[in-house]
């Protein structure tokens, strides 16, 4: 209930239709023209939204403003409108209009001039945030009634509800504010209600709580002994039923274990000991035929290294068939295919050592064998330009670790024709950090495929890598995490060519100073 009053009030201060309503209503003394009876009609609205958020028909809230106009959550019910403004008048000069921020918990009003039953009001100060104006007083009210119908679902025990300065809302007048009147042959449990301040008091005879446990604890009794030494005897007669076969297979496991691959186990009966023999001997079964193919896969690895031996001939064959017809081709004046055929036998001889290092210049000097390579597949007059920090030259490298980017730049960016197609590779040592940026102007890529794409290479779990369609990204990502940690980094960015840029920055951990050979551009 408290939750939906600090609702209610907050609606009326955030909505901004509200506050113009208020606006309009601040200043109204009644209702004399067809505005002030549409400005009447829609607060009356706001009051129905809210209702129907609280589902509450026993609250009654309305709005005072500067005039003392007063418009009602609805019509009817307990209070009248002539109750309501002289509960008004009473609880007005209670209200601190300086707080604005929050409720305002006013105390008890008599219902009616003869006392009967309490109304309890909250209220809350309405202001405009532009200028700071009193826009109205939201005032609440809470019956008497709405307290009974809750109280009245406790059948045993008593219950009060007191407010901040120990004045009782609602509940057993019996039921003392302070714990220390509290009659001691009851049990007492408070219970302090956040936001308003109250204290909800609920006292109970100690002979009713006692008798109810111990009349729960005797039947409990009754109930858990007799099982308890019926599951004693069953559990006896089964552990002696199905000792000895156990005892049975205790005794051929240790055979097994010292060497006797030959036992085997009696599988007589439907039981569960049977059952547990029959898969024994199915293990056995299996552990016999996986020894014999270990035999066999080793004898297999033999013969497998062996010719991976020989294996090691045929890439020297081919680089040396690939030279031949380099020679030829210089022979006969062939100086462009010359040129493809010793970039392809350069990238041969790369990755017949992939996993030796490499560094930063001798991968740079890759990448231009294999952009004349491809410029040739793809028909493609692209340039390549490297401009390399001299300090970053003899930074170790993966061996091949740039050249899924450049790749995905000929088949992603270059799909289509570009007008002068270029891929600038540049780095830079900051601190300890090596920094590459590899940028094309092809055909770019969106915003939203940009964030996506990072998303995935932000990621740290491995698992979420297999769903990624990029693999040659994810590959340079994985090679550069294993080599440096998990600090690596790699990520997309527009650029001004309105084409793709791939940023990696390499942690190259504190105290290492890079060799330092050849010039700042190949």
């Amino acid at each position: 209930m408290i939750d939906d009053l600090t609702y209610a009030s907050n609606f009326f201060v955030q909505d901004a239709n509200v506050r113009k309503e208020l606006r309009n209503f601040t200043a109204a003394k009644g209702i004399t023209n067809y505005a002030d009876l549409t400005t009447y009609q829609q607060i009356k609205d706001f009051f129905s939204l809210v209702i129907a958020k609280t589902m509450n028909t026993d609250i009654l809230m309305f709005l005072v403003n500067n005039e003392g106009f007063i418009i009602q959550s609805f019509d009817g019910g307990d209070i009248s409108p002539e109750q309501v403004r002289q509960h008004w008048s009473i609880v007005k000069d209670c209200v601190d209009y300086e707080q604005r921020s929050r409720l305002q918990w006013l105390g008890t009003v008599a219902a009616g001039p003869d006392g009967g039953k309490s109304v309890y009001y909250v209220s809350r100060v309405l202001r405009d945030p532009t200028d700071n104006g009193l826009l109205a007083t939201l005032y609440i009210s809470i019956p008497h009634a709405y307290f009974a119908k809750l109280f009245d679902q406790i059948q045993t025990g008593k219950l009060a509800l007191y407010d901040a300065d120990g004045t009782l809302i609602a509940g057993d007048d019996t039921v003392f504010f302070e714990s220390r009147h509290a009659e001691p042959q009851n049990v007492r449990n408070e219970m302090a209600i956040e936001k308003s301040g109250w204290k909800l008091v609920y006292e109970t005879p100690r002979k009713e709580v006692t008798g109810e446990i111990s009349r729960t604890f005797y039947i409990s009794l009754l109930l858990v002994v007799p099982f308890f030494l019926l599951f004693f005897l069953i559990s006896i007669l089964m552990a002696r039923r199905l000792h000895s076969p156990i005892r049975k297979l205790q005794l051929g496991v240790k055979q097994f274990g010292n060497g006797n691959r030959t036992i085997r186990f009696q599988e007589d009966g439907k039981d569960e000991i049977a059952e547990l023999g029959r898969t024994l001997n199915t293990m056995l079964e299996q552990i016999n035929r996986l020894i014999a193919d270990i035999e066999h896969e080793q004898e297999q690895k033999r013969v497998m290294e062996l010719q991976a031996l020989f294996s090691q001939i045929r890439p020297h064959f081919l680089l040396n068939t690939l030279n031949s017809i380099k020679c030829n081709l210089i022979l006969y004046d062939d100086e462009f295919h010359s040129q493809k055929i010793d970039s392809l036998m350069s990238l041969l001889r790369a990755y017949m050592k992939f996993n030796e290092p490499s560094t930063l210049k001798s991968e740079c000097r890759l990448l231009a064998h294999y952009v004349d390579i491809m410029q040739m597949r793809s028909d493609i007059e692209l340039d390549f330009r490297v401009r390399l920090a001299p300090e970053t030259e003899g930074v170790d490298l993966p061996k091949l670790l740039l050249q899924p980017v450049v790749e995905n730049a000929f088949v992603h960016g270059f799909a289509e024709q570009a007008e002068r197609p270029r891929i600038e590779l540049e780095s830079e040592l900051l601190g300890d950090k090596l920094r590459i940026r590899i940028a094309d102007n092809g055909a770019g890529c969106g915003d939203e495929r940009l964030a996506e794409m990072n998303a995935w290479l932000s990621r740290t779990d491995e698992q979420t890598f297999g769903s990624y369609k990029r693999v040659g990204l994810i590959n340079v990502l994985q090679r550069l995490r294993i080599t440096y940690g998990s600090q690596a980094s790699m990520q997309l960015l527009r650029n001004e060519y309105e084409g793709v840029t791939v940023m990696m920055v390499i942690p190259l951990g504190s105290g290492l100073e890079p060799s330092i050979s050849g010039k700042g551009e190949l």
